[in-house]
């Protein structure tokens, strides 16, 4: 088993609550054990209270035990191999610019702009493609691409989980360099219907996002859904993290308050006539509603095909482990094993009554 990867090791941190657990357990067994040998002789012991020995309570507390590892070995995501998969392409590409400027911390926006936009792409955008290939590219003072076109999602996932302010070498914000770059990155031999999400609060600086956005609809007939995040009236600060406690972003010396463009970014959705301008501003959206409509004015073909995805997600058997032992521990107990046991204990009692 090579090239084993995992989604997230701090999980493994619970096994210290599982050898707790085991400790205390074995604590409990041995103390009633101590409790039982005060109440009756030993030999008299299993005549009294028989199926209750070492062997059935340390079982079913290692069932437990187990159980617990392997659902921690679900929780950490192991991946490994590879698995094919069938997968229906509507035949558009997809290319999501996010910007990752410093603006994008504002807090106008819960959490703020930049990690509400990458859950509206994680948790809505993702499921609504339905193999449609997608690609990234983070965006600043220059446009840097995250993830190439594909169709591999839990690739795509694992790279936006590593987008933040630091994925652009420069600060500022250039929105038509990262539309060009868009443009390269749409260069291929595949014939498809091309899509850009432009997700960003708008304060450009002189990147004529505009005629950028013209070209590639010129070049790659790809339309533009443009997202507006912030509050266009009051605007944010921007905080900024340092060693003694969060401070705001100064210009001299007075608090920067960002606020978001909405004239810009229409103008750019305005370019194509399949574009689409999404002033959300500091309300809730859901991208996957929004690009679902704009799917369906693009005329598309269905194909399928099948594709060798690698390193999928493997906790499921994990899982259905911990679920069996649990279940397996449920039908045993400590009491009595068989109906004759009871009698004979009764029998005893009576014998030792006359």
């Amino acid at each position: 088993m090579q090239d084993v990867q995992f989604d997230d090791l701090r999980w493994l941190h619970l096994l210290w609550v599982v050898v707790a657990i085991a400790a205390v357990g074995l604590y409990g067994i041995w103390q009633r054990r101590r409790a039982l040998r005060r109440f009756a002789a030993v030999g008299l012991l299993p005549r009294l209270t028989p199926g209750t020995g070492w062997m059935r309570p340390v079982l079913r507390l290692s069932l437990i035990a187990v159980s617990l590892i392997a659902l921690v070995a679900a929780l950490i995501g192991p991946r490994w191999g590879e698995q094919t998969q069938h997968l229906v392409r509507r035949n558009i590409d997809v290319i999501v610019l996010l910007d990752v400027s410093r603006s994008m911390l504002a807090r106008d926006i819960a959490p703020n702009r930049l990690e509400r936009a990458k859950l509206a792409i994680r948790d809505d955008l993702l499921p609504a493609l339905g193999g449609d290939r997608i690609g990234l590219i983070t965006f600043a003072g220059v446009p840097s691409p995250a993830c190439p076109l594909t169709t591999d999602y839990g690739f795509y996932r694992l790279a936006l989980d590593d987008v933040s302010i630091q994925s652009s070498p420069r600060g500022g914000t250039l929105i038509g360099d990262a539309i060009r770059k868009a443009d390269d990155l749409f260069a291929d031999e595949i014939d498809t219907h091309k899509v850009i999400i432009l997700i960003t609060d708008g304060e450009d600086q002189e990147s004529f996002p505009v005629e950028a956005a013209a070209g590639v609809w010129k070049d790659q007939q790809a339309s533009i859904i443009a997202l507006a995040l912030g509050d266009p009236e009051q605007g944010a600060r921007i905080p900024l993290p340092g060693r003694r406690g969060e401070t705001y972003l100064k210009y001299d010396s007075e608090f920067v308050w960002s606020k978001a463009d909405f004239t810009a970014l229409e103008q750019i959705a305005g370019v194509s006539n399949k574009g689409v301008f999404v002033p959300v501003g500091t309300s809730n959206f859901d991208l996957g509603e929004i690009y679902g409509k704009v799917a369906q004015v693009i005329r598309y073909e269905e194909e399928t095909e099948e594709q060798a995805v690698r390193q999928p997600s493997r906790y499921h058997p994990f899982a259905l482990v911990a679920l069996l032992l649990v279940l397996l521990d449920s039908f045993l107990r400590d009491g009595p094993r068989r109906v004759a046991e009871v009698g004979n204990m009764a029998q005893v009692q009576r014998e030792e009554a006359a």
